[in-house]
C-alpha cells in the first residue's frame, strides 16, 4: 500500500465525493469512480490504527465509509430509479393504459380529481420496486459487516432521533388526526397544501425561489451550484424549493471550509437544518404579508394550510427514520411492524409491496428529520433575538452565515431533539 498522508488522503475523499455527485447527475456509471487506494482493505485498517493517533482520522474514515457505500450501490440505485421511470404497468384506473410508476406519480400530483385512483394504481404496481429495495437494503446490510462498520455509523447522526421520532409521532397524533388523513391520497394533498395558493411566483425556478428570500445577503460572496425545483403542485412545492434553497447554501458554505472531511458534514446534518429553517419561513406571518404580499385577512388561512402541510411532512420524516430501521431489520421485521407503523404515522396503512417505494428511505434521512427539529430551535432563537422579520435582518443573517463557517456541534444529544421537537409542535399547534 502506497505511505498516505491524511491531508492528501482529504483531498483525494474530496475530489471522489465530487466524482461521484457529476456521475449521479450525468447517469453515469459509479463504477471506478474511486482511486483503487480508497477501496484498498489496508487502507481503512491503517485509517483505524490512527485513530488514537491523528484526531482527522475518525472523519476521514467516516467520509470514505460513506464514499465506498456510494459507490459499491451505484449500479442497485440506478436500476431502481430506471424501474421507477422505465418499467410500465397495467391501471384499469381512472384510464385503461399502461404507465410507469413515475408517470403514476406525477399524474397523482397533477390531477387532484383522478389523484387517489392514480395512487391506487401506483401502489397496486409497486411490488417489483419494492423488492429491489429490500434486496438493496439487505446487500447494504452485509457491506457493513464486511467493511465491521454498521451503517448507522456513517449515516445517524446520533442514536437519538429514532426515540426522538417515535416520541414526536406520540406527542403529535392528537394534533394530526385533526388532518383527517385516512388514505395516500389526502396525504398528498395535505402535503401539496394547494389551499395556500395566493402569493407565490408565476414560476418556480431557482431565481424565484431565493427571490423570496429578499436580501441578497444570504448568498453574497457564496458560488451557489444549481439545485434541482420541483413543479409549481401547490405551495408546498416552494416550501421545498426554499428548502433546497437552504440546503445549497449549506453546500456553498462549506465548499470554503478546510479540511474537506472536518468542513462537510458527513452526516449533511447541517444542509438539513438550515434546509428546513428556510423552508418553513412561509408559516410566518410577516414572511406572509412582507414577502408574498398578503392581507392580514388572508394570512390566517393560508398560515393554517401550511401548518397543515408541514406537520404532515414531519410525521413522514419520522416514519422514514423508523422505517429505515425496519428495512435493516429485514423483511420479516418489515412484514409484521410496518401495518402498526404506517397506521400510526401516516393515517393509513402502507402494503409491504409498496415498503420503501411509495415513501423512499435515503441513508440520510434521519438527519431531515433532525434538521427540521434542530431548525425550529434555531427559529424561536432568531425570533427572541431579532424579532419576526428576523429573515430580513442584516444581523440575522449574518450570524447565520458566521454559524455556516464551523459545522454543528455533535453528538445531538436527547435534550436538544427533543426541544426541538416540543418547540415545532407548539408553533404548529398554534396555527393549526
Amino acid at each position: 500500500m502506497r505511505e498516505l498522508e491524511p491531508l492528501s488522503f482529504d483531498r483525494a475523499l474530496r475530489d471522489a465525493a465530487r466524482e461521484l455527485e457529476r456521475r449521479k447527475k450525468t447517469g453515469e456509471s459509479s463504477e471506478g469512480a474511486l482511486p483503487e487506494f480508497l477501496l484498498d482493505e489496508e487502507t481503512l485498517h491503517w485509517l483505524r490504527e490512527s485513530r488514537s493517533k491523528d484526531p482527522l482520522a475518525a472523519p476521514l474514515e467516516l467520509w470514505l465509509l460513506r464514499l465506498r457505500e456510494q459507490a459499491e450501490f451505484g449500479a442497485l440505485r440506478g436500476e431502481l430509479s430506471r424501474a421507477h421511470r422505465h418499467e410500465p404497468h397495467a391501471i384499469v384506473e381512472p384510464e385503461q393504459a399502461r404507465r410507469t410508476l413515475s408517470d403514476l406519480l406525477r399524474l397523482s400530483l397533477a390531477r387532484p380529481r383522478e389523484r387517489a385512483a392514480y395512487l391506487r394504481g401506483y401502489l397496486a404496481s409497486s411490488a417489483s420496486v419494492a423488492e429491489r429495495v429490500l434486496r438493496l437494503w439487505e446487500e447494504r446490510q452485509l457491506f457493513a459487516e464486511r467493511l465491521r462498520a454498521p451503517l448507522a455509523t456513517f449515516e445517524v447522526a446520533s442514536e437519538a432521533i429514532a426515540q426522538t421520532a417515535r416520541t414526536f409521532l406520540a406527542s403529535s397524533h392528537s394534533a394530526f388526526e385533526t388532518l383527517q388523513i385516512r388514505e395516500p391520497a389526502q396525504l398528498v394533498s395535505t402535503l401539496l397544501a394547494e389551499a395556500a395558493a395566493e402569493g407565490w411566483p408565476a414560476r418556480l425556478s431557482q431565481r424565484t425561489t431565493l427571490d423570496l428570500l429578499g436580501d441578497r445577503a444570504w448568498f453574497h460572496g457564496l458560488r451557489l451550484r444549481p439545485f434541482a425545483v420541483p413543479e409549481a403542485r401547490g405551495a408546498g412545492s416552494f416550501l421545498l424549493a426554499l428548502c433546497r434553497a437552504g440546503g445549497a447554501l449549506s453546500d456553498a458554505a462549506s465548499a470554503l471550509r478546510s479540511p474537506f472531511v472536518l468542513g462537510t458534514d458527513v452526516f449533511d446534518l447541517q444542509r438539513n437544518a438550515l434546509g428546513a429553517l428556510l423552508g418553513t419561513l412561509p408559516l410566518s406571518p410577516t414572511f406572509a404579508t412582507r414577502r408574498l404580499g398578503l392581507g392580514p385577512s388572508r394570512v390566517r388561512d393560508q398560515q393554517r394550510a401550511l401548518a397543515r402541510a408541514v406537520l404532515a411532512d414531519l410525521r413522514v420524516a419520522a416514519f422514514r427514520v423508523l422505517l429505515r430501521e425496519l428495512l435493516c431489520a429485514g423483511k420479516k421485521r418489515l412484514n409484521s411492524e410496518l401495518p402498526e407503523l404506517s397506521h400510526s404515522a401516516l393515517g393509513f396503512e402502507l402494503p409491504e409491496c409498496a415498503a420503501g417505494a411509495f415513501i423512499r428511505v435515503r441513508p440520510r434521512d434521519s438527519q431531515r428529520f433532525a434538521g427540521a427539529l434542530l431548525a425550529a430551535s434555531r427559529h424561536e432563537t432568531l425570533l427572541q433575538t431579532h424579532d419576526d422579520d428576523w429573515f430580513r435582518n442584516p444581523r440575522a443573517i449574518a450570524e447565520l452565515r458566521a454559524e455556516l463557517s464551523e459545522p454543528l456541534p455533535s453528538p445531538l444529544s436527547d435534550e436538544t431533539l427533543a426541544a426541538g421537537a416540543g418547540t415545532a409542535l407548539a408553533r404548529l399547534e398554534t396555527l393549526l
